[in-house]
């Protein structure tokens, strides 16, 4: 596989202006693997310095249709703007469903509230891991973008995600927790069933992070 990335255009976004280039990663013949966003801060960061990453994988309904039950909009979010504040970059590529694409997350979430199921046994009950992602596309991407060897600081909750990149030649040098918005009934939930199902880093005790902010 290998990456294609564009010439940029300038973003102006609420979060702050970026420069935002399509990135597409193709196979050996051409075809498409995955494609989507390449956001990076306009903010210069020593070559040396690790620099903020974050990799998105697209949620159409949190995103585009502001559903509450879930963190993705708002990790979205957090990431531009912390990336527009301290420089860095988001790579967001379209897969729905952690990768099983979007008809098969309808499946999924219909099966999760016809038989009051988390996100993870609904996916199970379809033959499919909770989550199917591959990071191989992304490693590619940011290995293009990126001088060789630049370190970054992950945006995760996700230590899979960091793993895995690692093994695939990203220079994962930390990774920073993306905890939002815990203190919402709904998403309260979801956070907690990431953390059961996907192992996600997630506290056990959600309250502290209120008063971490508090303290602050």
């Amino acid at each position: 596989m290998k990456a294609r990335v564009s010439e940029p255009i300038r973003l102006p976004t609420r979060a702050g202006e970026f420069d935002a280039r399509y990135v597409v990663v193709v196979d050996d013949r051409g075809g498409i693997v995955r494609e989507g966003v390449l956001l990076q801060s306009l903010m210069s960061v020593a070559n040396d310095a690790p620099l903020l990453v974050r990799v998105q994988s697209s949620c159409l309904f949190s995103e585009s249709f502001w559903a509450t039950n879930c963190d993705c909009a708002l990790q979205l979010r957090e990431s531009l703007s912390a990336i527009a504040g301290e420089g860095g970059l988001v790579l967001y590529f379209y897969e729905e469903g952690r990768g099983a694409g979007l008809a098969t997350k309808f499946r999924a979430i219909r099966l999760q509230q016809l038989l009051e199921l988390d996100t993870a046994r609904a996916y199970e009950c379809l033959n499919l891991a909770p989550d199917s992602r591959s990071y191989a596309a992304a490693a590619i991407a940011l290995i293009e973008v990126l001088s060789p060897h630049r370190p970054i600081l992950l945006m995760t909750n996700n230590p899979e995600k960091a793993d895995q990149l690692r093994e695939l030649g990203v220079n994962v040098a930390e990774r920073r927790p993306l905890i939002c918005g815990w203190d919402k009934p709904e998403i309260r939930k979801y956070l907690i069933d990431k953390r059961k199902v996907l192992g996600h880093d997630i506290p056990d005790d959600l309250d502290q992070l209120g008063n971490t902010e508090h303290q602050q």
